[in-house]
């Protein structure tokens, strides 16, 4: 069930209300530009011919590209508790492209009561517009 319950009122198997996340190629330029210092560089990432030559259809986003978006949703719902001592722990299974319009989904997965915070486990996902899973894992945090 999704809801927007606080999240000591979650129950295991309760879910976040899911967000939707489109991949821009402004935004793919300025992942590249934090590794770049700054700068614009061509490679499998910001160049569809580079990208052919590596042997994929065409650019792809990064990695950090959907860590973003799970650990911005974990920031919102844990804040200091996910920013002090959260965990993603992901596996990227499908390519993310340029469009892409991707939907994060996290259900509550362990609920476990701590010296003075509880620490909440999610499973995590994001599906691509055609409902294809492309990075799945779990993302954690204390919430004191």
């Amino acid at each position: 069930m999704m809801t927007d319950t606080p999240l000591e009122n979650l129950e295991i198997g309760d879910a976040l209300p899911e967000r939707t996340h489109k991949v821009d190629w402004e935004d793919i330029l300025k992942f590249n530009r934090y590794v770049t210092g700054g700068v614009d560089t061509k490679n499998i990432h910001t160049d569809d011919e580079v990208a052919r030559k590596a042997g994929l259809p065409r650019a792809v986003a990064t990695g950090r590209h959907p860590v973003s978006f799970i650990t911005e949703l974990m920031v919102d719902h844990l804040g200091f508790g996910f920013i002090t001592g959260g965990e993603v722990d992901v596996s990227f299974v499908k390519l993310i492209f340029p469009g892409d319009v991707l939907t994060l989904k996290a259900v509550l997965k362990e609920k476990t009561p701590g010296e003075g915070a509880t620490r909440y486990l999610f499973e995590v996902s994001l599906t691509n517009q055609d409902g294809a899973a492309v990075t799945v894992g779990t993302a954690s945090g204390r919430l004191a």
